[in-house]
């Protein structure tokens, strides 16, 4: 939003809300006008709560978790400075607040105050003011609002909001985390080894629990710490190991005289200290870490789904990438998990909530009923790394039920009766995971923990009393092993399971190594084949095997490879042949880290289920758009099932081959720079016989002059100059290096491209990479004495209409749709040509705007492809703009279209006429 539409938008704010103020029937308008028009807080509605009910059976008017804000209303007579009377205690409006704030578990705890009564704002910053005791940081009056936009932006930025917040804490931790494992690899003698590296591990993280739990009250104050302290250098490694085995033995069962610095630990259980591991010497570095770690920063406010990642964080790059990992945002986590089942289970209790023909024991029993199924509900990620989905569920859930059990204590607190009539239902032991390493198996399983900690933490809130946090449970629903060599029954039975999810490893198919080209093996044995798919794939047929026909609903992150180009026709093809389809799905976006080491890569988020149990309104995402679908297709379109075949000709009769340009492999000694060509040419004229321009795809682009020594069926021996003799013995060294045998006896001869594919007439080209944010794909027509590269596309033909209907929007729709991808952007190749279906009518009227294209273009002297069809410079090319708009409507024409058809009718077309010449139907 410009400074000037915000301007406008706050002076019809003004006008607007100008003399109202009824704090029960305005205040919900009034907020969400001001955060949705005013500010342009996206997703308003859902990040903001009204009526929020507290612990002590008050209602907060406005409550925004995320931007950290709670706003106590007031009618527009209300004096903000005059007390009232509330619960037997005359309060202001600001104390009144302060009092909710108190209330509030620490997940929804703000950092600012907002009282407000139409025409006055006040503002208290808890984190300088703790009991907003001051004067606000910050008042103004309706009509000044413009003047003080400033505040309200900043509580509603990203860096002002409660996961940035959280992000930069952990980021903190990480680093303090990262030292202190560091300094123990160094004492093993060899922290690779697995059994070391497993001690490693476990040390590590034991070491964090045990700084969060003095943090959190889980141990007496700084106990952990003190310890430490207390001990030398040389004695730390026997206190330290001391400190575990009592943590793992019962109160009743310790030795009667042990030490009063132990004797105050309590009894942990949950598995975390029952391991005997290797514990090397400790050294003062070692000590050093440990206290510094817990004295400059505070553990008990870390998130556990960001600790996951910190914690990998110890992992080198190369490990990541052999294995594929890639870290998970709260963000992106929410992109699979709130379609999956999330929003469901939102909009089941919110309908509880509002229903007010319940009385209230029939409001109890629903709310019971739906806290029963909130813990019945079993979950599987077979690709777990350090947990983060496992541990975001975890919370998402039990934060519905503290919103259940507060609506059914209505503030009176609780008594906890035991066995089954427990107040908190929901265990981490609903969670199962399967990861390879062992490290992150560690951390996922001490994450959990910390979740149930905080989880619990919120609830004592709303019950006002405390609640028991130790000893733990057990989270042995962890398993270290490879997912796509055992069966998952073993961990969670499949007809006990409700979803299946997560973010399994990406690795294309030419980085696999052998043990993962063994698990595709095992897992598609007895399927068609596999060919060249993502390592990912295999998780999507291994759930379908794992599940069956049973009702479960299942959703991985996947590259987006997965649904374009051949990949959809292999994978989606034979998964639909099993009666799965697609639930929901998410388009290409870009997959952000909270790692120091970012994984930018693009993906889609698929949700899959067997045909009988899927849900009749299919949602498809694209960025902040989401449509229903009846049926959605493996490249991720509102349509019916299709598969398009690779295939070697064409599905156009008569239509030119396409294929790629020819390959040098050559070190770069057969190619020149304009100024290496005209030396030579100057030296011995006769080379310009052999010298020929060349084109890549950024030649293509950039019109940048290039050019290849070209020696295909000349006589060899009249260029024999010292000059070309040193740039031939230069191919031949490079390729007789090559691991390629072919290219290898290639080294006989040198002049020569190893692949040679030149027409002998003209050509169209084709960058085989096209960005994504072009409307058009930029080709061009060449001669036969301009060599094309295999950075290019190649049609031998000078057909106006062929160049005419590859420019076209439609031909880019087909593009977007089926082509494969390099991260975001377009990869041409023959499969998408040959599929492109030309059509039959119009035929005339399209060659004739295809030149119109061609002559807009020479109008725009010295300036490249690149340039003129980049979406940001469209303004400055008019003509060309207006010379493919001309071109699209004959286009259209030509398939029976109308010129305003939306993209959605266009590839129902193309999708419809492909089937129709090629008679290959869904399956």
């Amino acid at each position: 939003m410009s400074v000037v539409e915000q301007r406008t938008k706050v002076l019809s704010f003004i006008e607007q809300w100008r003399g109202h103020g009824d704090e029960k029937q305005e205040t919900q308008r009034f907020w969400l006008d001001l955060l949705q028009n005013v500010l342009g807080v996206r997703d308003a509605i859902n990040q903001t709560l009204f009526e929020y009910r507290t612990v002590g059976g008050g209602f907060i008017d406005v409550l925004c978790p995320e931007a950290r804000l709670l706003v106590e209303q007031k009618s527009g007579d209300i004096d903000l400075d005059r007390p009232e009377s509330r619960q037997g205690t005359m309060v202001t409006p600001v104390q009144q607040a302060l009092r909710y704030a108190d209330a509030l578990p620490p997940s929804l705890k703000p950092a600012v105050l907002c009282t407000c009564n139409f025409n006055t704002f006040r503002f208290y910053d808890l984190e300088k003011d703790p009991r907003a005791t001051g004067k606000p940081a910050d008042e103004f009056t309706l009509e000044d609002l413009g003047d003080h936009l400033g505040t309200l932006t900043s509580i509603f930025s990203v860096e002002h909001s409660r996961l940035t917040v959280q992000q930069k804490l952990s980021e903190t931790a990480g680093l303090l985390v990262a030292n202190l494992h560091n300094a123990l690899a160094s004492q093993y003698a060899d922290p690779d080894d697995p059994g070391s590296h497993h001690s490693l591990a476990v040390l590590t993280v034991r070491m964090v629990f045990c700084l969060y739990a003095e943090d959190a009250g889980l141990f007496p104050a700084n106990a952990f710490s003190d310890l430490v302290q207390a001990n030398d250098t040389k004695h730390l490694r026997r206190a330290i190991m001391d400190l575990f085995d009592v943590l793992d033995t019962p109160v009743p069962e310790r030795d009667p005289y042990l030490e009063d610095e132990l004797k105050r630990f309590p009894y942990v259980n949950g598995g975390l200290f029952a391991e005997r591991i290797e514990v090397p010497q400790f050294t003062d570095d070692i000590r050093d870490a440990i206290l510094r770690a817990g004295e400059t920063f505070t553990w008990k406010d870390i998130s556990p789904v960001i600790f996951g990642s910190l914690m990998e964080e110890t992992l080198s790059h190369r490990e990541r990438r052999q294995k594929g990992m890639h870290y998970t945002t709260v963000k992106n986590i929410h992109r699979l998990i709130d379609p999956l089942f999330l929003d469901e289970l939102k909009a089941e209790l919110k309908a509880i909530e509002d229903d007010e023909t319940l009385g209230e024991k029939a409001r109890n029993n629903r709310l019971t009923a739906y806290q029963d199924k909130l813990a019945s509900l079993q979950f599987l990620d077979p690709a777990c790394g350090s947990g983060n989905f496992l541990t975001e569920t975890f919370l998402q859930l039990r934060e519905l039920e503290n919103r259940a059990i507060a609506d059914r204590l209505h503030g009176q607190g609780y008594i906890d009766l035991g066995g089954d009539e427990s107040l908190v239902k929901v265990r981490i032991d609903q969670m199962h995971g399967i990861e390879i390493n062992d490290f992150a198996v560690c951390v996922a399983k001490t994450a959990l923990w910390i979740a149930e900690q905080q989880a619990l933490d919120d609830t004592e809130s709303i019950a006002g009393q405390a609640l028991p946090h130790l000893p733990l449970h057990d989270s042995g629903n962890i398993m270290c092993a490879n997912a796509l060599q055992i069966d998952w029954n073993t961990l969670l039975p499949a007809d006990q399971c409700d979803y299946v999810m997560g973010n399994p490893p990406f690795v294309g198919h030419q980085y696999r190594t052998e043990s993962q080209q063994a698990d595709m093996d095992k897992v598609f044995a007895g399927y068609k084949s596999y060919g060249k798919l993502d390592y990912v794939c295999a998780w999507f047929v291994k759930t379908i095997q794992y599940i069956g026909t049973k009702n479960v609903h299942v959703a991985f992150v996947a590259t987006n490879s997965i649904c374009q180009g051949e990949s959809v026709g292999i994978l989606w093809k034979q998964l639909a042949q099993h009666g799965y389809c697609i639930e929901f799905a998410r388009k290409t976006f870009t997959w952000d880290s909270q790692t120091t080491d970012q994984a930018h890569v693009h993906v889609v988020i698929v949700g899959l289920a067997y045909n009988t149990h899927a849900r009749p309104d299919k949602p498809l995402f694209n960025g902040d758009v989401c449509k229903k679908a009846k049926h959605i297709n493996g490249y991720l379109v509102a349509a019916p099932d299709m598969f398009v075949e690779n295939r070697s000709h064409p599905c156009n009769a008569g239509a030119p081959v396409m294929t790629k340009g020819s390959q040098a492999t050559d070190g770069g000694y057969l190619f020149l720079s304009e100024n290496e060509k005209d030396s030579l040419i100057c030296k011995y004229p006769n080379l310009a016989e052999v010298i020929k321009p060349f084109i890549g795809a950024k030649e293509l682009l950039y019109e940048r002059n290039r050019y290849c020594l070209w020696f295909k069926d000349v006589n060899l021996s009249n260029y024999a100059y010292p000059e070309i003799r040193e740039r031939l013995e230069g191919v031949m060294n490079t390729r007789l290096k090559s691991p390629t045998a072919s290219v290898r006896k290639a080294a006989n001869t040198p002049a020569l491209f190893t692949q040679i594919r030149q027409p002998d007439a003209d050509y169209l080209a084709i960058p085989r990479h096209s960005k994504h944010e072009r409307d058009y794909l930029p080709i061009v027509f060449e001669s036969p004495d301009t060599i094309a590269g295999d950075a290019v596309s190649i049609i031998p033909t000078n057909n106006m209409t062929i160049f005419g209907l590859l420019s076209s929007s439609v031909h880019m729709i087909w593009i977007k749709t089926v082509a494969g991808r390099i991260k975001s952007d377009y990869r041409y190749s023959p499969y998408v040509y040959n599929s492109f279906v030309f059509p039959s009518n119009n035929l005339e009227s399209i060659k004739e705007a295809a030149l119109a294209v061609v002559k807009s273009r020479a109008i725009y002297t010295g300036k490249n492809l690149a340039d003129m069809y980049a979406i940001k410079n469209r303004f400055f090319y008019p003509e060309l703009m207006q010379a493919h708009r001309e071109l699209d409507e004959q286009v259209m024409a030509g398939y029976g279209l109308r010129s305003d058809s939306n993209e959605g009718q266009i590839v129902d077309m193309l999708f419809d006429l492909y089937l129709r010449v090629t008679g290959k139907r869904g399956y």
